[in-house]
């Protein structure tokens, strides 16, 4: 994704005010250009859940109104959101990147909100007529380039399909998600990690249930989810029910009952190489404090590790055939 436009507006929450630019920013100015090109990458990494903009919506409606242009445009948006977090007790102030983007392929309109991150500089200042450099505290720091995007949402412009990267606030007492429940007000699907948290779950809960080894029930799960997003780019629930509860057709219909009652989704849309890569090793804590990291492909190997079951509940791990030992120091 490359920004082809952007304009930035400060909504301060403490002052009660929405200052508006009105002109865009210059892509060419050095700052300008190298702060954005953090920003485009971070949001090429981001994991974002997915919705649908219904027509309804004054986004929606911003987007679709052809007498408006860009500067306008996020004017009337900023509005908006500022708006909905009014009755917020904890939202923080931030600066509201708006730009247009495109991938070659499609065209997006998005915003990101930088949340200030207060820190400490030099200013030069001067008492009694003599210059003094001084220490001040700035609490409207803009976040790294390299940090992760805390709130932002991408909109394909032509089928109004949403991406989302949200944070939880404080409303009336209670913790929302903001653009999704207090804004938007969508029915996202879950991201990659939300999923998992829901497979490992529901896992854990079955294994427990018909008393089967839950380091083995997770490790099961670890290798179904690699083998299926390697194969199918995508979770195959059926395939990790299978996998973890090989020969208990009750223990599968029961794990698929449980996750079927919730948002559970197989599609993983974006960033597959790096879900391939974190569940391409298993990794095990064992009581004693050594820590074991097992490549997925061994991993079932009783040639190379082995994980032997004691009649006194111990478990002994036994690695073979090792012809050399290397110390990573």
């Amino acid at each position: 994704m490359e920004i082809k436009q952007a304009i930035l507006h400060i909504l301060d929450r403490d002052a009660g005010s929405l200052i508006c630019s009105q002109a865009t920013l210059n892509l060419h100015e050095y700052a300008v250009k190298e702060y954005l090109a953090g920003v485009e990458k971070q949001l090429n990494k981001a994991e974002f859940k997915y919705g649908q903009l219904s027509a309804d919506n004054l986004v929606y409606h911003k987007l679709q109104d052809k007498e408006l242009d860009f500067v306008e445009r996020t004017a009337d948006i900023a509005q908006d959101m500022m708006d909905s977090l009014a009755i917020s007790e904890d939202a923080p102030s931030g600066d509201l990147l708006f730009f247009e983007a495109d991938d070659y392929e499609n065209e997006y309109f998005g915003l990101v909100k930088f949340n200030y991150k207060p820190g400490f500089t030099h200013i030069v200042d001067y008492q009694d007529e003599v210059m003094q450099n001084n220490i001040v505290l700035n609490k409207t720091i803009f976040p790294s380039p390299t940090q992760r995007i805390e709130e932002a949402m991408v909109i394909n412009t032509a089928d109004h399909q949403i991406q989302l990267v949200e944070k939880k606030y404080s409303f009336e007492g209670q913790k929302r998600f903001f653009f999704t429940e207090r804004w938007l007000q969508l029915d996202p699907t879950p991201t990659v990690t939300e999923n998992l948290k829901i497979v490992k779950k529901a896992v854990k809960e079955v294994s427990n249930k018909y008393n089967e080894s839950e380091y083995v029930a997770f490790s099961q799960a670890q290798q179904a989810i690699f083998e299926s997003i390697e194969e199918q780019g995508s979770l195959d629930n059926q395939k990790i029910a299978t996998t973890v509860f090989e020969d208990n057709l009750s223990a599968q219909n029961d794990y698929l009952e449980i996750v079927s009652q919730t948002k559970f989704s197989e599609e993983i849309p974006s960033n597959i190489p790096k879900y391939e890569k974190k569940y391409s090793k298993q990794k095990f804590k064992l009581t004693n404090g050594i820590e074991l990291t097992i490549p997925v492909d061994v991993f079932k190997n009783k040639d190379i590790i082995e994980f032997v079951n004691h009649p006194d509940g111990t478990i002994s791990v036994m690695i073979k055939n090792i012809e050399e030992v290397k110390n990573k120091f």
